[in-house]
């Protein structure tokens, strides 16, 4: 008789012991002696599991019946066997999921073991759901906080110690078989993966077997890390974290193992901060990754993962900061972890995308063409090493399409303009409509087209400029960044092909995506790394709205592009706090539903169709009609008939001038004149010219201010009918790159300037300028002054004292604290009572992350932050006589984060600020005679006319001098 034979046989006697004499525990016997001789038998699993299920172990039937779904998924009657043995052991969610499965089969039994529970079953994707709720196709969130032991306290005591002695190997590997198969595309693989990894955690911490350990619950926070890169719920990011500190808590130090579990979890925090913005995260994730290459004796395919995955952190960690030290480390380890992977094996061809990746972002930086070359030699390989049909392949086609091209504005070689446009169009040909990737390609194929446009005028026909706006609009499961930086490179090039009406439509709808990418809790730094990387799209949404004739569009899109973490502090748009407060019901989902839609991964289609049905919900409700949508032009215009805003906007095709008065309709100035490759050059001489005091810089300064006053303020003077006869009220709102630049000092030496025509004032957006002149005038002058004539490891300035001791003479009842007395506690204690003040001190603008800026007090900075947060009730006016306290980012110009909008946030109607540092001594002069200015009133409605007075003052004096004259400007009502 042979072995099948002999397990036929047992079997057999199993099904008498089981269905005709009720023996569970003899039947269990003669199934488990029946599969040891022919393990590949799934009723004989069933049954196995289903004996020792009815004796009461049910941590023994988990595994046979696990197997059995192995052997065959479609086992109605086992997968229901599962889910009530995976129910009875505690882990209910995981048991209605196959409750749920079975139900769908057509298994009789499930469907009231979920009623009982209080469950039902969706008729479309066989997923479980509350009773008397809707499904939301999608698995469920798992507990939070997850729990670290097996549950075990509804078993009684006496006995469950002997039930839970699992063979956790197995379940392991069970669970690695399931994420298996997640990673071939099978899209519920990751469901069934999850418990079987969670239980062998527990079973083995509750088995003795702690070497294992560590092992268990890192191989459990992998899978914890793709379940969230494939649905976005943060809440398994959290639980991966989780596993990945208890396995790196657990795990003894030295042993090779520990390479890859600090791998893990740093690959986790990189994760969440990418997911979430907290910088700790990021910086938590570089302390593992450098743990884990310290470790020794690792095996070579672990130590190549560890390699690639501490690569890929520090190249994060230089898009954080822009340190060439972690470039140079990041592209290092990259490399080693090329030439430590095989030829064969599955990882190499992401592991040169990325070193391409890393040499192309080293170009960036350094313009050595020999980056540049490398990324093209890498990024080739890569596509070489990539199958065809693989998910992989369009975006990497794209890296390497956009590196020819790259090659070609810098080489100027033909060659690689067509081979990268020819890569590029293979990548859109083969990406699906409704795939994310498809953002990036079609993002860079624009740049490709435009380019040959600017080449030869042979770019694109309209035909195909239409073909790709309808294919962007497919793209909703990609993330909102992605689908927005798609919109401005195609913006351009419908602009370039003469379609300015799809301009209009991709870059108004990449405008609203905006406040959307920062719609979670994230700090102010990674808010502004996330819109510094948009710069550019509001202006070229006003110039495409300036184009069809639309200039209230211009108005209202460029309004909404702008000042986002501003917009979101005043408590608008971006903020839901009024939701929060009158419609919670409404804001918690969509809330959430904000928060997943910003998700690196998963699928977004249906997210975005349940966030347009809650936030279309939230708009039929009284007083939110206007939800969520572009500020009306009616709501943000001047008050005073005569005073009139200038938005003025230099964009790639054309540059434009609107004013915006209370009484009539926008007025749109053509600025032929204006070029952004101007704005460019001398943006970048401006900002030389105010770190230098040389003669050769002055005159460039003078240049700079003719400039304006040819390209810009002169047609405004005009259109305004100005003249120093008839001088207009003016409120400058620059666009771009031209909130750089002292606008109101624009003219000629001894000729025609803006200060002989205009009194001016600027406003970072017109919702700042509507909100403080909404807030109401001081009643009473309660003055604060603080000055630092000596600053810990900063130059003195001397005359400081000087300038604070004239202000106390004109007020003798306010606060004054200085040198030592200025610090940041006492400051912040001292605001809240003063409704004036003046700071004479140093300050601190950081362009590469603005909200980082702040007052040099005596104990460090006071940062914008914390002004911000102040939320001062009576504020009427705050003179910054600081060095660059209107200084603005170049790289995230469209926020207009620097001190001076931080005061306005924090209630003050009125600021004076400099848009660079001014000599100590004239700033005295210029303070003294702005206080002398002004009537001894508690309210500064005339500040402007007051600094105005003083700026004419100064230039007559220091005519030659524009630097010394310039930089000080108001802004408030």
């Amino acid at each position: 008789m042979t072995s099948t034979d002999d397990a036929k046989r047992l079997f057999e006697a199993g099904k008498r012991f089981l269905l005709e004499h009720g023996d569970n525990a003899r039947a269990a016997e003669a199934f488990e002696a029946s599969l040891r001789l022919e393990p590949f038998q799934p009723h004989g699993q069933f049954l196995l599991g289903v004996s020792r299920f009815q004796d009461g172990d049910y941590a023994g039937a988990l595994l046979p019946l696990a197997q059995c779904l192995e052997l065959t998924p479609d086992h109605r009657e086992g997968r229901n066997a599962l889910g009530m043995a995976l129910q009875q052991l505690g882990w209910a969610d995981d048991g209605f999921v196959h409750l749920a499965r079975a139900a769908h089969m057509g298994n009789p039994q499930a469907p009231d073991t979920l009623a009982a529970a209080g469950k039902d079953f969706c008729r479309q994707c066989a997923r479980p759901f509350d009773r008397g709720g809707e499904c939301r196709h999608q698995p469920a969130r798992r507990t939070s906080p997850r729990p670290r032991v097996w549950p075990f306290s509804h078993l009684p005591a006496e006995d469950w110690r002997s039930r839970v002695s699992l063979p956790s190997e197995a379940l392991s590997e069970l669970g690695a078989y399931y994420l298996g198969w997640h990673r071939q595309g099978t899209e519920d693989a990751l469901d069934l993966a999850l418990p079987y990894l969670e239980i062998a955690a527990a079973a083995t911490s509750s088995d003795g077997l702690h070497t294992e350990y560590p092992k268990r619950l890192s191989e459990l926070a992998v899978a914890y890390r793709e379940r969230f890169a494939h649905l976005g719920q943060s809440d398994d990011l959290d639980h991966a974290i989780d596993c990945g500190e208890w396995a790196y808590a657990t795990a003894e130090a030295g042993i090779p193992e520990r390479a890859l579990i600090c791998s893990n979890l740093g690959l986790a925090y990189m994760q969440r901060h990418d997911h979430a913005g907290a910088a700790a995260d990021l910086d938590r994730a570089i302390v593992m990754l450098d743990e884990a290459l310290t470790v020794t004796d690792v095996p070579a395919e672990d130590r190549a993962a560890v390699l690639a995955n501490a690569g890929n952190l520090h190249l994060r960690d230089f898009k954080r900061g822009k340190s060439r030290t972690s470039l140079d480390r990041a592209v290092d380890l990259m490399r080693q972890a090329v030439d430590a992977t095989p030829a064969d094996h599955w990882r190499l061809a992401v592991r040169l995308n990325n070193l391409g990746s890393g040499f192309q972002e080293r170009f960036e930086l350094t313009a050595d063409l020999q980056d540049l070359d490398e990324a093209v030699l890498f990024l080739q390989r890569a596509v070489d090493a990539t199958p065809a049909g693989a998910r992989g392949l369009p975006h990497r086609l794209a890296n390497l399409g956009f590196t020819l091209v790259t090659r070609f504005l810098k080489r100027r070689h033909r060659v690689d303009l067509d081979q990268g446009i020819a890569v590029l169009e293979r990548a859109a040909a083969i990406t699906p409509d409704d795939r994310p990737e498809l953002c990036i390609v079609l993002s860079r194929l624009s740049q490709a087209y435009r380019a040959r446009w600017e080449e030869d005028g042979g770019g694109v026909d309209r035909e195909t400029v239409r073909m790709l706006a309808r294919r962007l609009g497919t793209t909703t499961s990609a993330a909102p960044s992605s689908r927005a930086m798609a919109g401005l490179s195609l913006g351009l090039l419908a602009q370039a092909a003469g379609e300015h009406a799809i301009a209009v439509t991709v870059l108004e709808e990449a405008v609203r995506l905006l406040p959307v990418i920062t719609a979670k809790d994230a700090d102010w730094g990674d808010s502004e790394s996330r819109l510094g990387v948009h710069v550019g799209l509001a202006i070229e949404a006003v110039a495409a709205h300036c184009a069809i004739g639309d200039v209230v569009g211009a108005v209202e899109t460029g309004e909404l592009g702008r000042g986002i973490l501003l917009a979101a502090q005043l408590e608008s748009r971006t903020d839901l706090t009024v939701l929060d407060e009158q419609l919670p019901e409404l804001a918690q989902p969509f809330r959430r539903l904000r928060e997943l839609l910003n998700s690196t991964a998963g699928d977004r289609t249906g997210l975005w169709a349940r966030h347009d049905q809650v936030l279309a919900q939230i708009r039929t409700r009284p007083g939110f009609e206007r939800f969520l949508l572009p500020p009306l032009l009616d709501d943000l215009r001047p008050p005073n008939p005569g005073d009139t805003i200038v938005l003025v906007n230099a964009g790639w095709r054309r540059s434009d001038a609107i004013l915006i008065g209370a009484d009539h309709d926008p007025v749109h100035v053509a600025l032929d004149g204006l070029k952004l490759s101007q704005v460019r050059r001398h943006s970048e001489a401006l900002l030389r010219v105010v770190r230098s005091t040389g003669s050769r810089e002055r005159l460039l300064l003078q240049e700079i201010l003719g400039w304006l006053w040819d390209a810009v303020v002169s047609k405004v003077v005009k259109a305004l009918d100005a003249s120093p006869d008839k001088p207009r009220r003016v409120w400058w709102l620059p666009v771009g790159h031209l909130g750089l630049f002292p606008l109101h000092a624009a003219g000629h030496p001894g000729g025609p300037s803006a200060l002989d025509s205009i009194v001016s004032s600027y406003t970072p957006t017109l919702r700042v300028l509507a909100h403080t002149q909404t807030r109401p005038p001081a009643a009473a002058r309660r003055q604060l002054t603080v000055a630092l004539a000596r600053t810990p490891g900063l130059p003195d300035l001397v005359y400081t004292i000087g300038e604070a001791h004239e202000l106390h003479r004109r007020n003798p009842g306010g606060t004054r604290l200085a040198n030592q007395e200025a610090t940041r506690g006492d400051v912040l204690a001292a605001l809240p009572q003063a409704t004036w003040t003046h700071f004479a001190c140093h300050a601190r603008a950081d362009h590469a992350a603005p909200s980082t800026g702040g007052l040099c007090l005596y104990d460090g900075t006071l940062t914008i932050p914390e002004i911000v947060r102040l939320d001062l009730a009576d504020a009427e006016l705050a003179y910054l006589s600081a060095c660059s306290t209107a200084d603005r980012s170049p790289e995230h110009i469209e926020e207009s984060i620097n001190l001076a909008s931080a005061f306005h946030l924090a209630g003050f109607r009125h600021v004076i600020a400099s848009l660079w540092p001014l000599s100590d001594a004239v700033a005295v002069e210029a303070a003294k005679a702005f206080y002398q200015a002004l009537p001894a009133n508690p309210t500064a409605s005339t500040a402007a006319i007051a600094l105005h007075q003083v700026t004419r003052e100064l230039r007559a004096k220091y005519s030659d001098y524009p630097e010394l004259w310039a930089p000080l400007i108001h802004s408030g009502p």
